[in-house]
């Protein structure tokens, strides 16, 4: 069953880097009318990946947290998902793809880099704080990569419109008007830290759980409060001080390197109690 999900995990990956190629082309040549095809793909994808994941979860016998192959994958997974929901929704919007399903792809091919052995799941990690906790991390992620899309969709479009004035059959004057592009950064932004704010949470009880205490400053916690601040940030710019359009886009799309480190570039630097757990 492993060389099953594991040909599965490389079928996703080839939808999703075909999904990017066909994005990537329909922004480069303004090629609308090819979307779809990029859209079918990404959803083949996400078939092949959903049939992975639940086979890797039987055999293992845990959620995909334990090894860095199982939560690169989850990640990727999780963010496809949020994207393809999100597109459906604000149809707009869905040349955005250009940035979500490459970000997927190579969160997918980091992940094929590292061991798939099954990893026996420690009692320490039996717990249904872990399992809201790195939930809604991936939900955070995925939440906020998609308001990157929208914030770099957002700066290609003003930056035409100061060049070329509007028409109607121009590629970017058919995506949402600046205004609303604005408030979706803004809403995905917002959702993203109401996920981070209950991943921290969650984090918080089951440490306490775990290792008898609520907060230690571990390297990952400290980046987490890090990452939190850096959201409410934005949304302190947004609200209050009147930040908005092209340098609240700037500072999202700047912002979600802050997070990324965060979520999977901890254990190259910092050891600590939470990298312990995961393997390579």
């Amino acid at each position: 069953m492993a060389q099953i999900d594991w040909i599965l995990y490389l079928t996703a990956a080839t939808f999703y880097a075909i999904s990017s190629v066909i994005y990537i082309y329909c922004l480069v040549f303004k090629k609308e009318k090819k979307l779809n095809f990029a859209i079918n793909s990404a959803l083949l994808g996400l078939l092949f990946h959903s049939v992975s994941v639940a086979l890797r979860w039987i055999t293992a016998e845990h959620g995909p947290y334990i090894s860095m192959y199982e939560v690169l994958s989850s990640y990727a997974w999780v963010s496809v998902a949020l994207f393809l929901l999100a597109q459906q929704k604000y149809e707009k919007i869905k040349i955005a793809g250009f940035i979500a399903m490459p970000v997927a792809f190579l969160i997918m091919g980091i992940g094929s880099t590292y061991s798939r052995d099954i990893q026996l799941i420690p009692a320490s990690l039996r717990s249904y704080w872990l399992i809201a906790h790195v939930g809604f991390a991936k939900l955070a992620f995925g939440s906020i990569l998609v308001a990157v899309g929208i914030a770099a969709l957002y700066i290609l479009k003003e930056r035409h419109s100061n060049r070329s004035g509007t028409d109607e059959n121009s590629f970017y004057d058919r995506l949402p008007e600046l205004k609303v592009m604005d408030d979706l950064m803004y809403r995905f932004v917002a959702s993203g830290l109401l996920f981070l704010t209950i991943m921290i949470g969650a984090g918080a009880i089951w440490a306490n759980q775990t290792w008898g205490r609520y907060w230690g400053w571990d390297p990952t916690e400290t980046w987490s409060l890090i990452t939190w601040f850096t959201y409410g940030i934005c949304l302190h710019l947004r609200m209050n001080v009147g930040w908005s359009g092209k340098r609240i886009a700037w500072l999202i799309i700047f912002s979600i390197f802050v997070l990324a480190f965060s979520l999977f570039g901890i254990g190259y630097v910092y050891s600590g109690l939470h990298t312990s757990y995961l393997t390579s």
